[in-house]
This record gives structure tokens, C-alpha cells and sequence, in this order.
């Protein structure tokens, strides 16, 4: 799999941040189903990593009001947002802008590890799930919500038969997901699946939306030239099978909802 570039991906974050909330529906719906499933009692301290514009951090806010909350983003302009999201609801968080992939605190800080749609975006995520592994607490419960294979089947299938070369992410398949969180040393690990299909009137639509959340492709041996119009107009050709019969175009999201307990 290959690896992701971590400069250029801060870079498509920090651009898209003033703007996130309003193209990221699906992101929204997401961490609100993985704020819904999560049922950690007793929560005294928080991690929420790659916290975005905040939407999971405030909810943390509001559902453990005593509790010692940090935000961890790696794009300096998404904490920003989410410490605007705070002070609109008159709560606070410790904003901490570093790497997920390298966890700047001491072993067993939190009680509570939540992330969503984030950890897909590792190098490794068995070692970084490792780290987290190591910042929870005894019995501290990991939440975490992630796309797997088959996530923008119809971008990929378009554009591989256009020119083979990589424009989107690769992603696990779940039982590989799960074996992946075991082998950090979780246990009891329970997995919720789910399909999102985001319908578009236009394929190019399609693209616009994933570049405006910032959710462009990351990796390091992507193309680095341009996508040539004509190029472009292929992918816009190949995607027209996937047309449905309200004419709109369909790109599916699989989705998984992880839990797992120290």
C-alpha cells in the first residue's frame, strides 16, 4: 500500500479548513453515528485525534463536562475551527497540533481515544494504533470510525480505465482492519459497518467535493502532472455507466465504526 504524503495532505487540510463544514456532510454524519455508538462510562480524559473543525471535540465537551478534553489536528487552521466551534457553545479544550502518527504524550493519559475519519490517512496504522494503544489508560476504550475497501469504487473503476495511475486512497478491507487493531493489543474489538452512496447531478462534482474537504489524493507516488483535459473528459466518459436512473451519479463511502478496550 503506498504511503501518504503528509506535507501535502496538511497543505489540502489547512486550505480547506474555513470552508470544511459546509462540503463535509458525509464527514459530519459519520462522527455523529461514532459519537452515538461510543458508551465509555466514567470518562475523565479525552483524545479526540484529528479533530478537524471540531464537531467530535465538542460533543466530548458536552457529554463529559468534567472531563479533561484535547484536541489533536495536525493543520494549524482546523484547531482554529475548532476552537471557534468551543467558544460558541462556551466550552474549551487543550488544542495540540502535532503528527497522529507520533503522539506527544506520556503512556496512560486518556481514558477515552475517539477519532473519526482519520486513521485511514496512516503510513501504519497498526503502529499507530500501537501508540494509541499506549496513551490509553487501563480498560480505556479506542473509538474510532474509518473507510474501507470498496470506498469510491466508481472513481476508481472510471480512472483505472482511463490511465491505470493512482488518483484515489487504498483501504482495508475489515477483517484485515481488525486484525490490524488486535495486533496493537486491543481487546474485545466489535466492528459496525455501514454504506453511504452521496449522489451527484455531474461526475465532476463528484471530484469537486473531495477536493474541497481537503480529502484530495495524498498519496506519494501520485501523478504529479496535471490531469490533462482530455484525460479528464475519459474519466467523465467511463463514469457515465454508473448513471442511475434519476440521472444522478452515485460514489460510495464503506464505512467502519471500530471499538476495542485496552
Amino acid at each position: 500500500m503506498s504511503s501518504y504524503d503528509k506535507r501535502k495532505s496538511r497543505q489540502s487540510f489547512d486550505r480547506a479548513a474555513h470552508r470544511y463544514d459546509k462540503s463535509a456532510a458525509l464527514q459530519q454524519q459519520v462522527a455523529a453515528k461514532l459519537i452515538a455508538l461510543q458508551s465509555k462510562e466514567g470518562v475523565q480524559s479525552v483524545l479526540d485525534i484529528g479533530c478537524g473543525t471540531g464537531q467530535v471535540t465538542a460533543a466530548m465537551c458536552v457529554d463529559y463536562p468534567q472531563a479533561n478534553i484535547v484536541a489533536l489536528d495536525f493543520a494549524e487552521r482546523m484547531l482554529l475551527e475548532t476552537e471557534k466551534r468551543l467558544s460558541v457553545i462556551n466550552k474549551s479544550a487543550t488544542l495540540v497540533c502535532a503528527d497522529a502518527e507520533c503522539l506527544p504524550f506520556v503512556d496512560e493519559s486518556f481514558d477515552l481515544i475517539i477519532s473519526s475519519l482519520m486513521l485511514q490517512w496512516s503510513n501504519d496504522l497498526t503502529q499507530n494504533l500501537t501508540h494509541i494503544h499506549r496513551c490509553l489508560m487501563g480498560k480505556g476504550q479506542l473509538a474510532f470510525s474509518t473507510f474501507t475497501e470498496g470506498t469510491l469504487k466508481e472513481v476508481k473503476a472510471s480512472w483505472k480505465s482511463v490511465d491505470g495511475l493512482v488518483h484515489t486512497s487504498d483501504f482495508m478491507g475489515v477483517d484485515t482492519l481488525k486484525q490490524s487493531v488486535e495486533a496493537a493489543g486491543f481487546r474485545n474489538v466489535q466492528i459496525h459497518q455501514e454504506t453511504i452512496v452521496s449522489l451527484y447531478p455531474k461526475v465532476r462534482e463528484v471530484l469537486m467535493d473531495m477536493k474541497r474537504i481537503g480529502a484530495s489524493n495524498a498519496h506519494s507516488d501520485r501523478s504529479k502532472g496535471l490531469t490533462g483535459k482530455q484525460r479528464f473528459a475519459a474519466f467523465e466518459s467511463a463514469y457515465e455507466i454508473f448513471k442511475q436512473a434519476d440521472m444522478n451519479y452515485p460514489c460510495t463511502w464503506e464505512l467502519a465504526y471500530v471499538f476495542g478496550e485496552k
